[in-house]
């Protein structure tokens, strides 16, 4: 295994940490060609000098990932937080960046300039999930509702085992007046089911994908926990019941992706004025309600921006580009002459 790139990750490359921060290290890496010749898995390896199950990190505490550069390249295209970070990472040194060889910081500019998409699906995903955004209002709620009626109908209709790929016609045209009605939240659409970017259809809700191959039983089952989840957390008004440095992410997160989709670069460490309106979040000084209406706000301007980027989306060609390209790298690195 050779090192290519190092990097304090999380609060340190932000600029956010504090006396309390523990220390996040991520290296990419090139897998040695005698794991690779063995048919060994590219798997990212992580140690934790912190090993007491469920215990929160000290200051003391080191957590490093190791991550191979194939899943580095590919989890980028499909727009990871921390691929999308380290990417625009190299270009700084504020978090003890170490570029371990030279030509690593080309393959990243020019993984920028031919592989960023639009796609922020994972991005607004962790959003939601740092945020927990369970105080679903208007549309958002509509839509959750209207999936749950959806599917409630169709296993009326043919039974909780059926999928919708069994009756596609009758559940798409149904489907259709939902996405119709609730354009942002609800939509037809296809997701990768590997790396190689083959799709499968399926129904996206809330950022949440769910396939045409699972059966209506287990899809309402998705639905209502989700809605449970939601509904019982919305519940809880007091401040106590806020994770605060979770919050921060989660509008850090939201303020990365418009920049990426209005000026198509982070730059890090954050400035200074930005790093004390997110501290002042994460140490709870911020009305509440002004958080999360501001956070809703900006989440709204993302969607818009992703839907009309003029950035390609990913596709099964644009990812059957990457492999091409990645391919002439991994032969550079590992000094390989010819062509496949």
């Amino acid at each position: 295994m050779k090192k290519l790139f190092t990097t304090e990750y999380g609060s340190r490359l932000y600029g956010t940490a504090t006396p309390t921060s523990d220390t996040d290290v991520k290296h990419i890496v090139l897998p040695s060609m005698n794991d690779l010749l063995l048919g060994k898995s590219l798997v990212n390896k992580v140690d934790k000098t912190n090993s007491v199950k469920f215990t929160k990190n000290s200051a003391e505490d080191i957590d490093e990932e190791f991550i191979n550069v194939q899943t580095f390249a590919k989890d980028f295209i499909g727009g990871q937080t921390y691929a999308l970070e380290m990417c625009f990472a190299v270009d700084y040194d504020n978090a003890g960046q170490i570029i371990h060889d030279p030509l690593f910081k080309g393959f990243c500019h020019e993984l920028r300039n031919m592989f960023l998409t639009s796609n922020m699906t994972a991005l607004i995903g962790y959003a939601v999930n740092q945020a927990s955004l369970y105080s679903f209002k208007g549309e958002r709620l509509n839509a959750c509702r209207a999936a749950k009626e959806l599917f409630e109908e169709m296993i009326e209709n043919f039974g909780e085992d059926f999928k919708p790929v069994d009756c596609r016609e009758i559940f798409e045209n149904k489907a259709k007046i939902i996405a119709e009605n609730f354009p942002k939240y609800f939509s037809l659409e296809e997701y990768a089911i590997n790396h190689e970017g083959m799709l499968r259809p399926c129904i996206k809700l809330l950022e949440k994908i769910l396939p045409y191959t699972s059966t209506f039983k287990t899809t309402l089952g998705v639905v209502n926990t989700n809605l449970k989840k939601y509904g019982s957390r919305a519940d809880a008004a007091s401040i106590d019941n806020v994770d605060w440095k979770a919050v921060m992410h989660a509008r850090r997160v939201v303020d990365e992706g418009i920049s990426i989709l209005t000026d198509r670069k982070l730059s890090f460490p954050f400035n200074k004025e930005y790093v004390d309106f997110l501290l002042s979040i994460k140490r709870g000084e911020l009305p509440r309600e002004e958080v999360f209406s501001e956070l809703n706000s900006r989440l709204e301007i993302l969607k818009t921006l992703e839907a009309n980027s003029t950035l390609p989306k990913k596709s099964v060609e644009l990812s059957n580009t990457l492999d091409v390209w990645l391919l002439e790298w991994l032969r550079i690195w590992y000094g390989l002459e010819f062509s496949l």
